[in-house]
């Protein structure tokens, strides 16, 4: 690794996995922590001493504005600073490490990043998220199961501003949750993650296909006070529509492995875990009343969104698909 290294980005626990790793190919050295309110005159004079005439250190230079913001007037002492950082030839390794991302389009952090190795450490959301938490339960032993797996990724696609480093804290429990257990699955998330937003609309949807009354009138106030009730409406109505599908298909006499391969051969985004939950589901569903329910949820989001209706009718439309008999 090179005797300088440049950390940013606004994913706050990746930024910190990668300072660590910096720290350890560099373990036996002290650090030195620098920020803006060092003054760029300290930081400079720092490194430019010989590590002949003191301890080899580490230098971790903090948030010094060295890299610019749109608008951002310049100041002289910090840009003789940045030059010194571009061309750095010292003994002591140097990480700079920047909370926040680069805009990339402006000279001076061009310069830079052309000059100095570096690492983006972009906010994870999505796939990237699910992937990285697939391997966090790897690297300390543990299975995410696939019905772990779609569950997880359900939550994601609701909630996409959660950071790395709650999810490094929520598993962290679950590690110590599960003792001897090395499998995390579906029904175990669900007894025991944190009851942020995306959980109860999860449990508000599966509550619905199971036409469970008691648990939607829990969960009405919720789902209407969510902060992102658009999104929260839109997985709604991806999932009874990937329900009705799926049921249309079986009641033509399809299979599982046969609807998959017709969801993939029109490129649809559905995911073979989804389809198969809703393959099992779909002998306890009625086909039409699940029609009357997807035409109803169509006409609330469209009068709601200019400004016709009321969300609420959503409850009435819901506890109408409950209570068919049909």
């Amino acid at each position: 690794m090179s005797n300088i290294y440049l950390v940013y980005g606004n994913e706050s626990q990746l930024v910190e996995e990668e300072k660590q790793k910096f720290f350890l190919t560099h373990k036996n050295l002290d650090v030195c922590v620098l920020s803006d309110e060092s003054g760029p005159s300290k930081i400079s004079e720092q490194l430019m001493e010989d590590s002949l005439f003191g301890d080899a250190k580490i230098f971790c230079l903090v948030n010094i504005p060295i890299l610019k913001k749109a608008g951002q007037k310049d100041n002289e002492e910090w840009a003789a600073l940045s030059d010194l950082l571009i061309n750095y030839t010292g003994d002591n390794p140097v990480l700079i490490v920047y909370h926040d991302m680069i805009d990339k389009r402006l000279k001076q952090n061009k310069k830079i990043l052309d000059a100095i190795p570096h690492k983006e450490c972009k906010r994870l959301e999505g796939a990237e998220l699910l992937m990285w938490i697939r391997q966090y339960c790897t690297s300390h032993g543990y299975t995410l199961t696939p019905d772990g797996n779609d569950y997880l990724a359900h939550l994601l696609e609701l909630w996409q501003d959660v950071p790395v480093a709650f999810m490094r804290t929520e598993f962290d429990r679950y590690f110590l949750l599960l003792g001897d257990s090395k499998e995390i699955n579906r029904q175990f998330l669900m007894d025991n993650s944190s009851s942020y937003g995306a959980k109860n609309i999860f449990t508000f949807k599966e509550a619905l296909l199971k036409q469970d009354v008691k648990t939607l009138l829990e969960l009405f106030p919720f789902m209407f006070s969510y902060k992102e009730i658009d999104r929260a409406m839109s997985y709604i109505e991806g999932q009874l529509r990937l329900q009705l599908l799926v049921s249309e298909c079986r009641a033509s006499g399809m299979g599982p492995k046969e609807i998959e391969n017709f969801c993939k051969s029109h490129e649809s985004a559905f995911k073979p875990y989804p389809i198969k939950l809703a393959y099992e589901a779909s002998p306890r569903i009625s086909i039409k009343a699940l029609r009357v329910l997807l035409k109803g949820l169509y006409d609330v989001i469209l009068d709601s969104r200019t400004s016709k209706g009321d969300m609420w009718r959503f409850r009435d439309l819901c506890l109408t698909y409950c209570g068919y008999k049909g």
